[in-house]
């Protein structure tokens, strides 16, 4: 599938592999979808008018890890019809509550995908949020890169999925660390970042607090860490100067480049404007797009107010 076709077509996921973004493609009526290399992708399109908006589907989770489940009904909500949704929500509560209601009441497939070496994480972002999370396995980065994380370091690492809930719900309780953070944030800190040696000085004393903290609490289910991570996209010159899309994502007619990403967020330019843009992906999720000659929406450019 490429973005130059007859059907109206959906983005229906964005994607992290190796800490690289994709973007996951379906056009309607076909069964299989395709995942596009989000670096230097060129998209045009119209979110066409008068076509239903298409749900992204569900998440399965087994020992082997999550899957996605592709669904053909209209979408209800922000993104899934309502079956798709009520599975994802009971999926999510059994997940982040299977430490306090246990193996038996969560099912087997929960069960098996929890009972699992994870790590325990704090991050920060770039206006200066912090969160604690948890992440499945004792390698790579996907999780940080999909949250959108800036910096981060892994702070203990505990035999299973339970356990290392049972940690992070501690460390939220006793010192006060939250286990999210708002897209809104991580949008804000992208336009007028703090600067990065801020940034890893606010996390290092946050990281030592925490591992203070975890000395008396890991026991031998678990272990301290001290591994450091950053963002790869640190690199890319884009993210030093960005200002906002000046037009609504799931709305008209588009024309961009995406040059990096981080996490939902992309980072773009268009023909004709020197300036680079920052936009939000996710709200596109859904929307029926299509390709063919149109003219594409004028910017509005407006001077900042501060």
């Amino acid at each position: 599938m490429n973005t130059d076709t007859d059907f109206p077509f959906y983005l229906t996921a964005i994607n992290w592999h190796a800490e690289e973004p994709f973007l996951q493609f379906r056009v309607q009526g076909q069964e299989s979808t395709q995942l596009m290399s989000a670096n230097e992708l060129e998209l045009r399109f119209r979110v066409a008018a008068g076509r239903d908006r298409q749900c992204i589907g569900t998440v399965d989770r087994s020992e082997d890890g999550s899957t996605s489940v592709q669904c053909d009904s209209p979408a209800v909500s922000a993104r899934q019809c309502e079956r798709c949704q009520t599975k994802d929500n009971i999926a999510a509560a059994n997940m982040h509550q299977a430490h306090r209601r246990g193996r038996d009441a969560i099912g087997k497939a929960m069960a098996a995908y929890l009972t699992h070496p994870h790590r325990l994480y704090v991050a920060i972002f770039r206006d200066g949020s912090t969160k604690v999370g948890t992440t499945r396995g004792l390698s790579g980065g996907n999780r940080l890169v999909e949250q959108g994380a800036w910096y981060a370091r892994y702070v203990a690492q505990a035999d299973d999925g339970f356990f290392v809930r049972e940690l992070e719900d501690s460390i939220t309780e006793k010192l006060g660390i939250r286990q999210a953070v708002d897209t809104r944030k991580k949008f804000a800190g992208h336009l007028q970042p703090l600067l990065d040696q801020e940034l890893e000085n606010r996390l290092t004393q946050l990281a030592n607090e925490i591992k203070k903290f975890l000395t008396e609490e890991v026991g031998a289910k678990g272990s301290l860490l001290d591994d450091r991570w950053s963002n790869p996209r640190i690199e890319d010159q884009i993210w030093a100067d960005l200002v906002s899309y000046p037009a609504v994502i799931n709305q008209g007619a588009h024309e961009f480049t995406i040059k990096s990403m981080v996490g939902r967020l992309a980072a773009c330019n268009r023909a004709g404007f020197i300036e680079n843009f920052l936009l939000d992906l996710q709200p596109l999720l859904t929307h029926p797009l299509e390709t063919g000659d149109f003219e594409i929406d004028d910017f509005i450019m407006q001077d900042s107010l501060f």
